[in-house]
């Protein structure tokens, strides 16, 4: 394949992936860029919802990602002190999607999976170890500027898609601003293998209290056995020391689940959590998608989804453009439709999420949970509801934009 007959992809993630499957599919040629020696397992993303079964259910991984992960049709939102609250059943929406619930499976699961399907094609790369560093463009396309193992090197092709995170050197090289803001708290992961279902708890829950909300929920984990996750806020004034000690970390776990024994802990992770959304999603060749163009909160599980949604969006159009002659307007569609739900919708209903959990005044935490009483009793109104949640008008939001 010409320099120019390529597409580049930055980022070797869940996006990059399935970024790189969708084009393999149509057969438009390219070169997957990642920095790193391998896919990572940094637990992280693991919630695929039911829109985004759909997408992959086009490209036949559907059934696959359900082999492999825990399907779960429920998720309980809770109180810590007054336990459940509402158990909502993704069900209701049965004539609404193919696929009425959600699939627990780690994102790097997710990019093991496409990596394998990627060996039955040809007319590509996939190169690790090369870290994009800034990207430009010409009159002929593309030019990435590559940290390799054996120095810098220039890979040219015809677009660019920089699938390559939140710190994004592609959003970066086109000169985009990345609009929002940091929280104050910064959220710690703990995974065990301690199993809690066997107390009540759904695969997914999620935990109001006005003093330490938490998240909790279920993956397979690397042995198919089952891996509990929790989150928790940490106060911005903690250091990672004090945060990481193990008493401490036994301490949360205690507050929030009393046992007798010790919890086995077998990874910890903390991070900042951000709500921002990039100006613009394409200049000239160079586009971006996934954590390049939003990145939010987890509560909810939706970020790694939208990036999911990009990727089917945009290589959708560049098919079209690649081989039908379509006009490079359909990449400001692309921008056009993915950047307004990534504002109205998912930067709104993540926020919402995480207030919602840390609402402080009694009353009007008393009065929340009353109103979820009530649509989790009622089809009609749970039916409403969880198609916010569950991403479908999202979806269908974008797809009206012309």
């Amino acid at each position: 394949m010409g320099n120019n007959d390529r597409v580049l992809i930055a980022g070797g993630g869940p996006i990059g992936y399935t970024t790189a499957l969708n084009l393999a599919k149509y057969g438009i040629p390219f070169i997957l860029l990642e920095a790193g020696q391998n896919i990572s397992e940094d637990p992280r993303a693991a919630t695929i919802h039911p829109p985004t079964l759909e997408m992959f259910d086009t490209i036949g991984l559907t059934k696959t990602f359900m082999e492999r992960g825990f399907v779960t049709q429920n998720y309980h939102f809770r109180d810590r002190k007054q336990g459940l609250i509402a158990d909502f059943n993704l069900g209701v929406l049965k004539d609404d999607t193919t696929f009425p619930y959600r699939v627990m499976l780690e994102q790097h699961k997710i990019s093991r999976i496409i990596s394998e399907v990627l060996k039955e094609y040809d007319q590509h790369e996939i190169l690790n170890n090369h870290k994009v560093e800034s990207v430009s463009q010409d009159s002929d396309g593309v030019i990435a500027t590559v940290n390799t193992p054996e120095g810098q090197k220039e890979i040219r092709g015809r677009y660019m898609i920089g699938c390559d995170g939140g710190r994004s050197n592609v959003r970066k090289s086109i000169n985009v601003d990345f609009e929002g803001f940091q929280f104050a708290e910064r959220f710690l992961v703990v995974s065990t293998p301690y199993d809690f279902g066997k107390h009540g708890y759904a695969i997914t829950n999620y935990i109001a209290d006005p003093e330490e909300w938490c998240a909790l929920f279920c993956v397979k984990g690397p042995d198919d056995m089952g891996l509990w996750r929790v989150v928790f806020p940490v106060d911005p004034d903690f250091s990672e020391d004090e945060i990481f000690d193990d008493e401490a970390i036994e301490k949360r776990l205690q507050g929030f689940h009393p046992k007798d024994t010790a919890f086995k802990v077998v990874h910890r992770n903390l991070y900042h959590v951000h709500q921002r959304v990039a100006t613009k999603y394409r200049e000239g060749r160079i586009l971006i998608a996934g954590d390049a163009a939003h990145i939010n909160n987890p509560l909810g599980g939706m970020g790694m989804n939208f990036g999911f949604h990009d990727a089917f969006n945009l290589t959708d159009k560049l098919n079209q453009i690649w081989f039908n002659n379509a006009s490079e307007e359909l990449l400001d569609k692309y921008e056009r439709q993915r950047k307004t739900v990534a504002s109205e919708y998912l930067q709104a209903q993540s926020i919402e999420n995480k207030k919602n959990l840390e609402r402080k005044n009694q009353t009007d935490r008393e009065k929340f949970f009353d109103e979820l009483r009530g649509i989790a009793s009622d089809d009609k109104k749970q039916r409403n509801y969880l198609r916010r949640v569950a991403m479908i008008e999202g979806v269908e939001r974008a797809a009206s934009i012309s």
